[in-house]
């Protein structure tokens, strides 16, 4: 089941015995735990009526037991139960046994940090999606990432540059609860009814940095050099240092031979994939290392002062940026 499909069968009250909420999108799962709670409970009842239980290792009785209980308020009642994960499907098959038969009055929903997630092959989580209604729950898409935007914005009366909200879904990189409070925060600087504008991100964006990082990375992979250089001036100027420079250089770059390889190691390398995501097919493998070796070899520099920090790192944009696969590698 997808998230729209929840919400259309929420909307025409129906509802399903256990939930099973995932995925890398925290904010999102949160938002839909509380919607499965609002639609199912009465508004009097949805405080006493809703218990959230928390799996650790030796508690499954406690949580049985839990689940045993009726409400002393009204019927209907809803049981939350984070980090379900922790648990073996034989221990998950003694709670679906205790939900069966499905009783119409109780509602539950098994939640999964997107830092516990396990790998598509676990067990527990093959178990999960057999036999619970399992949603899992992305990182927005940049089109319903500009929905969003403009949503909020609009009920503000504040319009947005075309490239102020470009690099606000970058920034973001598909995180609604980032993304909501970013938005919020230059809703309340620019104040309703104004114009949103790239130098308004720059002021206030949480990490408008590494955007401007991110332009510099970009520039040389895409065969830019002038504007690599450009950008190394200013941020030289503003304070950075060539080693801090240096380290975001190699972050992008690692990013960047990941995703063309789709090897998604950890959810904080899987966060940095928006910003090389246009980039995959600009280098090959053999390439790509090679300009990690240099990555590496200009930090061993760095670290001698073998020459001045603007040099080494400018000779390193210069030989990145002919090593793209239209610039002949």
């Amino acid at each position: 089941m997808t998230p729209a499909e929840l919400s259309q069968e929420l909307e025409s009250g129906r509802f399903r015995p256990v939930y099973y909420l995932y995925g890398p999108e925290d904010y999102r799962i949160k938002e839909a735990e509380k919607y499965l709670v609002r639609k199912f409970l009465p508004k009097p009842q949805a405080a006493t009526n809703h218990t959230r239980l928390t799996v650790t290792k030796g508690n499954l009785r406690d949580i049985l037991t839990s689940l045993s209980i009726y409400p002393m308020l009204g019927e209907r009642q809803v049981f939350t139960i984070d980090e379900i994960q922790i648990l073996t499907p034989a221990e998950i098959e003694k709670i679906m046994k205790l939900l069966t038969p499905p009783d119409p009055n109780r509602l539950v929903i098994l939640v999964t940090p997107s830092s516990k997630l396990p790998r598509k092959e676990n067990k527990t989580l093959v178990y999960l999606k057999e036999n619970a209604s399992a949603i899992a729950f992305d990182r927005l898409p940049d089109q319903q990432a500009e929905r969003r935007v403009m949503m909020l914005l609009k009920e503000s009366g504040i319009t947005i540059e075309p490239e102020a909200l470009q690099i606000l879904i970058l920034l973001c990189g598909g995180d609604m609860g980032g993304l909501n409070e970013e938005v919020n925060k230059l809703i309340n600087y620019v104040g309703a009814g104004n114009i949103l504008r790239k130098d308004d991100v720059a002021q206030v964006g949480s990490d408008y940095q590494a955007f401007s990082i991110f332009e510099l990375a970009a520039a040389a992979a895409r065969g830019n050099p002038d504007q690599a250089l450009e950008i190394i001036n200013f941020l030289m100027r503003q304070g950075e240092k060539g080693s801090g420079l240096l380290f975001w250089i190699s972050e992008h770059f690692i990013n960047l031979y990941l995703a063309k390889n789709r090897r998604f190691v950890s959810e904080k390398r899987q966060r940095g994939f928006w910003a090389v995501k246009d980039q995959v097919n600009l280098f090959e493998n053999e390439q790509l290392e090679k300009i990690i070796e240099l990555i590496a070899a200009a930090d061993f520099e760095l670290r001698n002062n073998t020459h001045p920090e603007r040099l080494i790192l400018e000779r390193l944009v210069l030989d990145i940026a002919g090593r793209r696969i239209s610039g002949g590698g």
